[in-house]
């Protein structure tokens, strides 16, 4: 969410589940509004699929074991900063109750 108050909008709609507000500084966004809809990279040092997908494959989101470590404008900069950690893309005001995001890599 772009502010706390989205993030308590989508509690009174959703009342049957739990949400927190946590900001975060959003490394290399000088200049730039970071707004609904902003692409946004978060870095996490721990993720745990929580479901397998159609074919066997694990489904990753940040909702079942979240450790983020930065969130980045830009995916180069995530990507030179925290190489050896997990990687999603994310986008800012878009909730998925089973997890955000796309991982783009799985860490090293």
């Amino acid at each position: 969410m772009a502010s706390e108050r989205e993030c308590f909008e989508i509690q009174e709609k959703c009342p049957e589940s739990e949400f927190s507000w946590e900001a975060r500084t959003v490394k290399n966004a000088e200049g730039m509004d970071v707004a609904t809809g902003s692409i946004l990279y978060l870095t996490h040092t721990t993720l745990l699929p929580y479901d397998e997908d159609g074919d066997g494959n694990p489904v990753f989101g940040i909702m079942e074991s979240p450790q983020p470590t930065a969130l980045y404008c830009s995916q180069d900069s995530a990507e030179q900063e925290a190489p050896d950690q997990y990687l999603h893309r994310v986008t800012v005001g878009e909730i998925n109750l089973r997890g955000v995001g796309v991982l783009l890599n799985t860490g090293r």
